[in-house]
């Protein structure tokens, strides 16, 4: 027994010791590398720089190709390489983004990121798929959407918006239809793609906004509210009329943002909606649009049983011009849940101080912001 303590202790201060130097070694190579990154990196850039500055006037040379191709076969002059090809996708725009993709590829850049891909380490893998995108090759296109089943988060993730910044259409739309409803990303992370397609955007929402799948076809109808073009606002009116719940909120939400305010008395009938969650965003919605056709209805909507439908007519009605003058009227009628709602938002979100504003600007008696408190006394007693 003392003999298995004993073995165990030596095993164990072996394998402690083992770290230590695997730690120092890797410290020290380290070390060693980012002193040999520091003393390309000043040539490396300047040349780059050069070239660069250069693309917009004149070609790249032969001879120019072949000495960036031999730094892409060092290992420590290729991250020095990369580093600063990628700082100038990050900060070029324009036609001279399209020949720093045309130079990535011929000294061989894009092949050294694809090589990437066949790692067993996702991470890696996930950071290819970024590289690639902020690249925009569309040589990789199809090593791209052959990822695109791998249920891993960080891959699927960056296969996607890389996939959008290279901008092919029918790249983007299959592998949109590829996905399933066991999507492990969440909508803001697939709002966010789509919203960052840098193709023929109204070509894509046309073809995704129809989708079998509900919640992709949600995702597309809501980045065409994004994208504010009133192009398609019409077919996503059509589905204002549809059961399915998500889309008809999509819908509202799409045109919400494009202030498209043609659809106005639709959204107002989905005040009346059977499910709640519609009736809170048709509320939310009539706020952007502005139109005091909703005034009324809104109004009405105080009353709703559901206190996130209250909260949403009440800011939305006191944001649309004369609206406010309904306060008057909501505190003189009989409904609590109206009134309570009323006056927290005046005193929260809408501000005591623009209550005030509004009584120097109105020749009203009662002033408002006299019968608001004379309700909160009564209603404190």
């Amino acid at each position: 027994m003392e003999l298995i303590v004993l073995y165990s202790i030596i095993i164990f201060s072996i394998l402690i010791l083992a770290l230590f130097l695997y730690l120092v070694i890797e410290k020290l190579y380290d070390k060693y590398k980012n002193k040999k990154k520091r003393r390309y990196q000043d040539s490396i850039a300047s040349y780059l720089d050069n070239i660069v500055s250069q693309l917009d006037e004149k070609d790249i040379t032969e001879i120019q190709i072949n000495i960036l191709s031999e730094y892409i076969r060092h290992k420590i002059k290729r991250e020095v390489v990369e580093e600063r090809m990628l700082f100038y996708f990050e900060n070029f725009k324009g036609s001279i983004s399209g020949k720093l993709t045309k130079l990535a590829e011929e000294i061989g850049l894009v092949e050294y990121e694809l090589e990437k891909l066949s790692k067993k380490d996702f991470h890696k893998i996930a950071l290819a798929c970024k590289h690639l995108g902020d690249i925009r090759s569309k040589k990789v296109i199809n090593p791209l959407l052959e990822l695109i089943d791998i249920e891993h988060v960080e891959i699927k993730y960056n296969v996607l918006m890389a996939l959008a910044k290279i901008g092919d259409n029918e790249a983007f739309i299959e592998a949109f239809k590829k996905l399933t409803k066991s999507i492990p990303l969440s909508e803001r992370s697939l709002v966010e793609i789509a919203d960052s397609f840098e193709g023929d955007k109204i070509y894509v929402y046309r073809n995704l906004i129809y989708i079998e799948d509900e919640f992709i076809s949600s995702i597309f109808i809501k980045s065409a509210g994004n994208y504010k073009d009133t192009t398609l606002a019409d077919e996503i009116a059509f589905f204002l009329a549809i059961e399915n719940k998500e889309k008809k909120i999509a819908a509202m939400k799409a045109l919400g943002n494009m202030g498209d305010n043609r659809y106005v008395e639709p959204i107002i009938s989905l005040l009346s909606d059977e499910t709640w969650e519609v009736r809170a965003i048709a509320a939310k919605v009539l706020g952007q649009l502005q139109s005091d056709n909703a005034i009324i209805p809104l109004t009405t909507a105080l009353s709703d049983r559901e206190w996130y439908v209250r909260y949403n007519a009440a800011n939305s009605l006191v944001s649309i011009e004369g609206g406010i003058d309904m306060v008057y009227d909501i505190l003189e009628g009989e409904d609590r849940f109206a009134k309570d709602i009323i006056v927290s938002i005046l005193e929260t979100s809408y501000g005591w101080d623009r209550v005030i504003e509004y009584d120097k600007t109105t020749d009203r008696n009662p002033k408002l912001s006299e019968i608001v408190k004379k309700y909160t006394e009564e209603k404190d007693r």
